[in-house]
């Protein structure tokens, strides 16, 4: 009783072990239960958050609730892909990847990665993720303990950057550098990769200081030469021994020596490095020049324990230059010099230089050309072939046809090569031809009026021999035609009388009464007709004659244009139907050279029955005297096809004929035209396409008291 008054009250009923083992169950639930308010204490203060997986997620800590900025009942029931977008970084879908990674875990793999989440206020953050495997009651479950990286990738992120930009900016100092002195940037890069064998990086280093082709000096901070290379003690044509121990200025003398002024002075005050040109006398008396380079040595206090001095020989490259401008003086000169005009194209004929005496042919000078897009511009699209020039890589002695600045016509023959060059590709050379070309043609028109001259020389060779053979013949019918016109008189009265005793008769085919009246008519005309051939020969030998070559001949125009008419009678017929001939009155004559204006007129006629295609058209032929300006003249007009406005200009040029099809040279009016220009007369021609010709001949005529 006493014991049940003190302790708890027991039932009555419960055996004392039963009590015992309950109260040894309610100190051990309570021991429990402290255990799992320690731990819930440790799981709820853990920095990481904590989440408990089964197929969603069935637990979390306040930690997991702070990281995604929601409530407990916010994340239970949910799976993690919730708190993701729907991709990650990768571009796999983010339950996909949560669904792989949770199995993994199952199967007792643990999985450690970075995630993407999105907090429930819409903020993407970076997490670590770890996923375990536990057991709980006979079930197996993932711990997933996970923390907010996203400050930290931001700072990895800036690191680097940070890095990348320190990066390129050791990747541009060392560029720097090594424009700056190649040299030394050899012997920096063994440097850095000699720094875990320094001794051997000394060996390489002592290697290049002593094969350098470049003169290497190195002073304390004093300027004292503590260092000096074979090529430097070449260059100043003195021992190294001589060398060490002296100042640079006593190699070198310069006239600021140790003074604030001096170029090594700016290396020990402040500057990195520096470089400047000298140039000096050697020994031997040789001026030389070099390019020095100075870069400062410092301690890791920036204090200056020495410098570095690069010399460079500039004495044959310097020579270089100076032969370079004379040959390029040269080569101006040597342009200026020749007539040719000199381009360089690109291949699509863009025009990058041409010389100066470019003016002398196209009349533009090198500025105006250069304003022109390319050289097809200038001369012509159809100039010469891209890819012509590609396969025979030169083209030469091409004609080109241009009209330069001034209007002028002009006759290049110019030479196109392939030119490797940087600033081009095709070289072409254009010379003016034009005084040749026409120098040409002069001569090929007094080559044809040699020929033509031989053709009249043997036309009169053959004509006085076939005058010969005509006039025998011809003469013997001028003598016996009057003879046998008396006998036919003589025998006409015994005739007559037959015919009154025994009536008409027939006297060879003709009967006695028609034959008695038509008989003396045809000895009549048979001796007209000889009379013509006689006259015909002898204007003929009279035309091919060589005639004289003064000019001092008194001529009658009328007379030299029956001459024409007569030898061309035949074709005057033939041509046309209506030949009218004017001859005018009271004609003054004029001088000149009878045979080469009968030439002319021959000319001008033949060209008017050539020009009319139909004999009821007219040739008119007229000639006249104006006293005003006291000159004679002939004029032929046709009612022939015409000349066109584009030929009638150049009608009188040597060798332009419209009739070149049918065997014209056109040398007859070129040949007319000087002929009276020797006259001092003019030969004008006016015409219409369709409407026929006019051509008028004017000479001067003779004065009064000229002799004859």
């Amino acid at each position: 009783m006493d014991n049940q008054l003190i302790g708890d009250p027991q039932p009555a009923d419960q055996p004392e072990d039963l009590i015992r083992l309950l109260a040894a169950k309610d100190l051990e639930i309570a021991a429990m239960q402290k255990k799992l308010e320690k731990y819930e204490a440790i799981f709820q203060g853990l920095s990481d958050g904590v989440l408990l997986i089964d197929e969603t997620l069935s637990e979390c800590n306040q930690e997991a609730c702070q990281i995604w900025k929601c409530e407990k009942d916010d994340i239970i029931g949910f799976f993690p892909s919730d708190f993701a977008p729907l991709f990650q970084p990768d571009g796999e879908n983010s339950y996909e990847i949560a669904q792989k990674k949770v199995s993994e875990a199952l199967r007792g793999n643990v999985q450690k990665f970075e995630w993407k989440d999105i907090r429930r206020d819409g903020i993407m953050i970076d997490t670590q993720v770890i996923l375990n495997r536990i057991e709980v009651d006979g079930k197996d479950y993932v711990l997933a303990t996970f923390k907010d990286i996203t400050d930290l990738k931001i700072k990895e992120n800036e690191k680097q950057a940070l890095l990348h930009m320190m990066e390129k900016i050791i990747e541009d100092r060392t560029r720097t550098l090594q424009e700056y002195n190649e040299s030394l940037n050899e012997e920096i890069a063994r440097r850095k990769r000699t720094e875990r064998n320094l001794e051997h990086a000394y060996m390489e280093l002592e290697h290049i200081f002593d094969t350098s082709g470049d003169g290497i000096l190195v002073l304390d901070s004093d300027r004292n030469i503590v260092r000096a290379n074979l090529a430097f003690a070449e260059l100043v044509e003195q021992p190294v021994e001589g060398i060490l121990g002296k100042k640079c200025f006593d190699i070198f003398p310069c006239r600021h020596k140790c003074t604030d002024h001096c170029i090594i002075q700016e290396i020990v005050v402040g500057s990195s490095k520096t470089d400047f040109e000298k140039e000096f006398v050697s020994i031997s008396g040789e001026r030389k020049s070099c390019l020095v380079k100075a870069a400062a040595l410092r301690g890791e206090g920036g204090e200056v324990l020495g410098i570095v001095k690069n010399y460079k020989d500039l004495t044959s490259y310097k020579r270089w230059v100076d032969r370079l401008q004379e040959s390029e003086e040269f080569h101006r000169i040597t342009l200026e010099s020749i007539w040719d005009a000199i381009f360089l194209t690109t291949d699509d004929g863009r025009i990058v230089f041409v010389s100066c005496n470019v003016t002398g042919i196209f009349g533009y000078d090198s500025d105006e050309i250069l304003g022109f897009d390319t050289i097809f511009d200038l001369v012509g699209n159809r100039f010469y072939s891209n890819h012509e020039l590609a396969e025979v890589r030169e083209i030469r002695n091409l004609e080109v046809e241009v009209t330069d600045k001034g209007g002028q016509q002009r006759t290049l023959i110019a030479n196109v090569k392939r030119a490797a060059l940087r600033s081009g590709t095709t070289l072409i050379a254009f010379r003016d031809i034009t005084e040749r070309k026409n120098a040409e043609k002069r001569a090929k028109i007094e080559y044809e009026q040699l020929v033509q001259a031989g053709k009249m020389v043997s036309l009169g060779i053959l004509v006085s021999g076939v005058a010969h053979e005509i006039n025998n013949p011809n003469n013997s019918i001028i003598l016996n035609v009057p003879l046998l016109s008396r006998m036919w008189y003589d025998a006409r009265v015994i005739l007559d009388q037959y015919m009154d005793e025994h009536g008409d008769f027939m006297l060879g085919s003709l009967r006695y009464s028609y034959a008695r009246e038509r008989v003396p008519q045809l000895f009549s005309g048979i001796m007209t007709s000889s009379r013509r051939i006689k006259h015909i020969v002898q204007d003929l030998k009279n035309y091919a004659r060589q005639g004289s070559t003064v000019m001092n001949e008194v001529i009658d125009i009328n007379g030299v244009l029956r001459a024409a008419v007569l030898l061309l009678d035949n074709q005057l017929q033939k041509a046309t139907n209506r030949l009218e001939i004017g001859y005018g009155f009271g004609m003054p004559h004029f001088r000149g050279n009878f045979q080469k204006i009968e030439q002319v007129i021959i000319n001008i006629l033949q060209n008017a029955c050539e020009a009319v295609d139909d004999k009821a058209k007219a040739i008119r032929v007229r000639t006249g005297f104006d006293p005003a300006p006291g000159l004679t003249w002939l004029e032929v007009e046709d009612q022939g096809l015409g000349i066109s406005d584009e030929d009638l200009p150049y009608v009188t040029d040597p060798f332009y004929t419209t009739k070149r099809a049918c065997g014209g040279t056109g040398l007859g009016l070129s040949i007319s035209s000087r002929i009276m220009q020797e006259h001092g007369g003019e030969l004008t021609i006016h015409s219409r396409r369709g409407e026929g010709t006019r051509v008028r001949l004017t000479f001067p005529a003779r004065q009064e008291g000229d002799a004859a």
